[in-house]
């Protein structure tokens, strides 16, 4: 009897689904659940509600089984020498796939350790390259500092010339101040002279 692991037990046993396929493949068609399912029950009487997708499952299991005892009994029935000589034949086969995959493996390895090669290499350089351009920031930087302090001199500098001007000013401003000073009073030293020299001759 065929067994369904859930749901009702099925209304055939695995004689009649034999059965049921020898006859489809009889008429020329190809044993699936529905069509060993119309034979079934036109010919021997299994009631139309069975269920074709499981019938089909069991149709599959059934066809599996008789090739796998069909070959084993074909292969029983060779000679010995068949049987080594497919068994060399089999070491053969299996060596030169095995060798083939090995120089695929190989190469592969090869390819692989080039590239690994190549781009350590590219690593190496570009690594080098960060390296002289992190030189060239830090030349650049030093190069800025010095510039910031020369430029702080040089205001500095300026601070300190303006200041001088400033002074130089103020100078220039009260040596001014002290020439009118001198020129007023020679001023008044010659206008007291002349009106002394004229009350002298009155």
């Amino acid at each position: 009897m065929a067994e369904k692991k859930t749901g009702r037990p099925p209304q055939y046993n695995e004689a009649q689904v034999m059965n049921g396929i020898e006859l489809v493949e009889r008429d020329g068609d190809v044993p699936t659940g529905d069509t060993v399912k119309k034979v079934m029950c036109a010919q021997m009487g299994v009631a139309a509600g069975i269920n074709a997708q499981s019938l089909d499952k069991e149709v599959e299991r059934l066809l599996a089984e008789r090739d796998r005892t069909r070959r084993d009994r074909r292969i029983s029935a060779l000679p010995g020498t068949s049987s080594d000589a497919a068994k060399k034949i089999g070491d053969m086969v299996s060596a030169a796939v095995l060798d083939h995959l090995s120089m695929e493996h190989e190469n592969l390895r090869g390819i692989a350790g080039k590239k690994l090669a190549d781009m350590t290499a590219d690593l190496a350089t570009q690594r080098e390259q960060i390296r002289s351009l992190l030189a060239r920031i830090e030349t650049k930087d030093e190069e800025i500092a010095e510039l910031e302090e020369q430029n702080a001199s040089l205001n500095g500098r300026l601070e300190l010339a303006a200041t001088e001007i400033v002074t130089l000013k103020e100078t220039i401003s009260a040596f001014g101040r002290e020439d009118d000073i001198r020129t007023q009073m020679l001023a008044l030293m010659k206008n007291a002279f002349v009106m002394s020299s004229q009350q002298m001759k009155t």
